[in-house]
């Protein structure tokens, strides 16, 4: 339904388009945290780490906006990509949560070639049925701690970590506002919110 533009955080504007962080997040493990949409009680499967997305569904404007998306969504409709928009971060929460779904992102970073596209994803299956028909505006990260992680290795897909200090990047970039993200076959680091 909607897109969020945010002039904070990244390099540039950037247009958002967010899903509920869980509910819409097949293959999470290691991260998996569902808020519940009423009463915004946080049901927390790992205790690996805290899913820093849905941290912020504590507020109930926040869940609701999400909600929307995804309820417009199975419903079958299609976003419309912001008319200004130069660059979309796809689910700064929330994930490909079927195949369908993401071939209809593949679909609008084809139809708009001029528009940078770049997301993180556990779907990570979703994107190898597809792995010769990504388009170049669409940079996709594998993230780590998912339920098939063992698809990046296989088919050397770029990939970050999540690290709970600085020196056990082991080399890999650290990324503070999503410039790695954006760069193709780089694979970084983002250290831990909540880390100690």
């Amino acid at each position: 339904m909607k897109f969020l533009r945010k002039t904070k955080y990244y390099d540039g504007v950037v247009h958002e388009w967010n899903l509920p962080s869980g509910f819409s997040c097949p293959f999470a493990l290691e991260c998996l945290v569902k808020v519940d949409r009423v009463t915004g009680k946080f049901d927390n499967k790992s205790n690996a780490y805290r899913c820093y997305s849905a941290m912020q569904e504590r507020f109930p404007a926040v869940r609701e906006h999400r909600w929307k998306n995804f309820d417009f969504l199975r419903g079958g409709g299609i976003p419309e990509i912001p008319k200004k928009a130069d660059a979309i971060r796809i689910h700064m929460s929330g994930d490909f949560y079927s195949q369908e779904y993401f071939d209809m992102w593949l679909k609008l970073c084809k139809e708009n070639p001029n528009v940078e596209f770049w997301a993180y994803t556990k779907s990570v299956n979703y994107w190898v049925n597809r792995i010769n028909d990504i388009p170049e505006n669409l940079v996709l990260t594998a993230s780590r701690g998912g339920k098939q992680d063992d698809l990046i290795e296989k088919h050397n897909l770029k990939n970050v970590e999540i690290i709970k200090k600085k020196e056990y990047a082991k080399g890999r970039p650290i990324d503070e506002k999503d410039q790695q993200a954006r760069i193709p076959n780089i694979n970084f680091c983002l250290l831990d919110n909540f880390a100690k």
